[in-house]
């Protein structure tokens, strides 16, 4: 939790101490003595956080006890049987009274829940504390560091029908001390042992209790209206979207505050959205549009009417709803939201001139911060797609350079993309270099495959073959899994190819096409398995290779190619008419397959498979 939802955090708590008015309990230390002083703003914020609580804690106990005085007072006769458990419920009080000036009361309250009432006047904090222990019956362990001087401080207090851990949380809290507890022992400690997010938590959920508390004791005074809110407002931030929707819910369909009511029609769409539920989402955003239709944070909602709507794929009418937005609040940040969501939903539609222009509008409105970090990566994306290289080259490597030392996912993307760039262009040397360097420095990516593979093509580029083959099988070694692992399995078989070995080519083809027989890319390596025998002038096994590709096979220019290899195979042993009837059955239109069908040129996926964005 960061300090933001902390201070956050502390201030709703403020707020909800309106809920309960104040009576007095007497909980003062004695004069003359000095409190330690707090140590930075944030223990500071976290003390103002404990006392809030502690007020909050006291006034619903004091109400608490009013409300069974006025019970007691205008109770109707129960019936038999509720006056039979009422006995059995109401059993002796255990006082306890280890001295003259401590009386601790031990007796059963509602439900069968042990409460204690203690009166005490000029005791020390630790005599209170064996006093509890005793009755408790856990052991109460003080920190080493806690300065014996808190707890031999001498203190009045009165607290009536309470739970032992609201007494605790009051008597330490008198000498700004915390405790955490487990079965079998209390453990008390100073604030400086809870770090800033322990503390965030150990306060926010004893705020969430007391809110829980007051929607129990008071579920009809309508200021507890902020408790339901609050602990909506909890459970979105921790993700629990379906609870605070509950809570929410309460909210509106009970109360009548006006401005609580906004906000929760507010976070209620919020938390259709987190749901998947897009439909409810954008009928919420449309009700508190048309409720509060001045209200700063309508075009907020319009812009998650437009998200909602690309989550759902009706990417024109999403669109439409972006237009709305730049137009209406052009001088709003949802303005440049607009543009650059709308940007990403053009790359979505493959219409990628548009959300370049888009992109390029955004870029004007935003100079620095995560957002411009994205435009000028997406703006390098759109680039790459419209296979211009170059300039999105240029993209990505001044990002890089502005960006010298940052870390994220969309810098260590722009590195790969970078080398991507490069190899297009058949700048094979600078695009090893970038390639290495990102798999390098960023090992956990997971693209680092992808890096392996453009590793070793650039290195095949380079006719550094041996080099290319050795980084292949590292690659399939380290990620057997990955998707790229099959493509430098074919790729081995075509670099020994490339330079001539036509023997280990084919047992490099054979091993990809049987450990990768499901494999899109099985018909290349059958291809290769043939050609290698072709070339290596083994004529009947090769035509036996190409027949085996024609039964596995259906695509019709594979199916043009083989029989034109056969035919070339009968023509190199001599039998012209075996040739010509192989040519004949292999035209289509009075042409044979197309040149790119030969394993050495370009794979045939590898036209489309790079052409998405990372």
């Amino acid at each position: 939790m960061n300090r933001k939802l902390l201070v956050k955090f502390c201030m709703v708590l403020c707020g909800f101490i309106g809920i309960v008015t104040i009576s007095i309990v007497e909980v003062t230390p004695l004069h003359g003595e000095e409190t330690p002083d707090s140590s930075g703003s944030m223990n500071e914020k976290l003390n103002i956080e404990k006392r809030n609580l502690e007020k909050l804690q006291t006034q619903l106990q004091i109400l608490e006890t009013q409300d069974d005085e006025e019970e007691q007072i205008q109770k109707i006769e129960p019936q038999n049987v509720e006056k039979d458990n009422s006995k059995q419920l109401n059993k002796a009080p255990i006082v306890i009274n280890p001295n003259e000036n401590i009386v601790l009361t031990k007796e059963i309250g509602e439900y069968g829940v042990p409460v204690y009432s203690i009166d005490a006047t000029q005791v020390k904090i630790t005599d209170i504390l064996q006093a509890l222990s005793a009755s408790f019956g856990k052991s109460i362990i003080v920190d080493e560091d806690v300065d014996s001087a808190y707890l031999s401080s001498y203190v009045n207090i009165s607290i009536q029908k309470s739970p032992l851990q609201d007494i605790l949380e009051v008597v330490l809290g008198i000498r700004g001390l915390e405790f955490i507890q487990n079965e079998d022992s209390i453990y008390v400690i100073t604030l400086s042992k809870l770090n800033e997010d322990t503390a965030f938590e150990y306060y926010r959920d004893k705020g969430v209790q007391l809110y829980q508390k007051a929607q129990l004791k008071y579920p009809n005074d309508r200021r507890v209206a902020k408790a339901y809110l609050e602990l909506g407002n909890y459970y979105y931030d921790l993700g629990f979207n379906f609870l605070a929707l509950q809570e929410y819910k309460i909210v509106l369909g009970k109360y009548k505050e006006p401005q609580l009511i906004k906000e929760a029609l507010f976070k209620t769409g919020r938390c259709y959205d987190s749901l998947n539920d897009h439909e409810n989402a954008r009928r919420v955003y449309f009700q508190f549009m048309y409720s509060y239709p001045k209200d700063p944070l309508v075009d907020d909602a319009l812009l998650s009417i437009g998200d909602s709507l690309v989550a759902q794929g009706l990417y024109h009418k999403a669109i439409d709803i972006y237009e709305r937005v730049i137009s209406e609040y052009p001088k709003e940040d949802t303005a440049c939201r607009a543009q650059f969501n709308m940007a990403k939903t053009y790359i979505t539609m493959g219409n990628y001139r548009n959300a370049l222009q888009s992109l390029l509008q955004a870029r004007e409105k935003y100079n620095s911060g995560q957002m411009r970090l994205e435009i000028e990566y997406q703006i390098g994306n759109c680039l790459y797609l419209l296979n211009e290289y170059q300039d999105a080259g240029s993209v990505f490597g001044n990002l890089l350079v502005s960006e010298q030392g940052g870390d994220g996912e969309l810098l260590e993307n722009a590195s790969f993309m970078l080398g991507d760039c490069f190899y297009k262009q058949d700048n094979y040397l600078a695009a090893f270099q970038i390639f290495r360097k990102t798999t390098d420095t960023y090992p956990k990516n997971n693209k680092v495959p992808y890096g392996i593979y453009f590793l070793g093509k650039s290195l095949s580029a380079m006719n550094m073959s041996d080099s290319a083959i050795q980084t292949f099988r590292d690659g399939m070694q380290a990620y057997p899994d990955s998707d790229y692992a099959s493509k430098m399995a074919l790729d081995i078989g075509n670099c020994y190819f490339d330079r001539g070995d036509y023997n280990l080519a084919y047992h490099a083809f054979d091993n990809f096409v049987k450990q990768y027989p499901d494999s899109e890319l099985a018909a290349e390596g059958m291809i290769g398995m043939a050609d290698a025998l072709f070339n290596d002038k083994k004529y009947d096994e090769a035509i036996n290779s190409y027949l085996d590709l024609l039964k596995t096979s259906n695509e019709e220019k594979i199916r043009q190619y083989a029989f034109k290899r056969i035919g070339d195979c009968y023509k190199s042993m001599g039998k012209l008419e075996q040739a010509i009837k192989a040519y004949l059955v292999g035209l289509d239109k009075d042409e044979v397959a197309p040149k790119p069908m030969l394993h050495t040129d370009t794979p045939l996926d590898e036209t489309t498979s790079n052409t998405q964005p990372l």
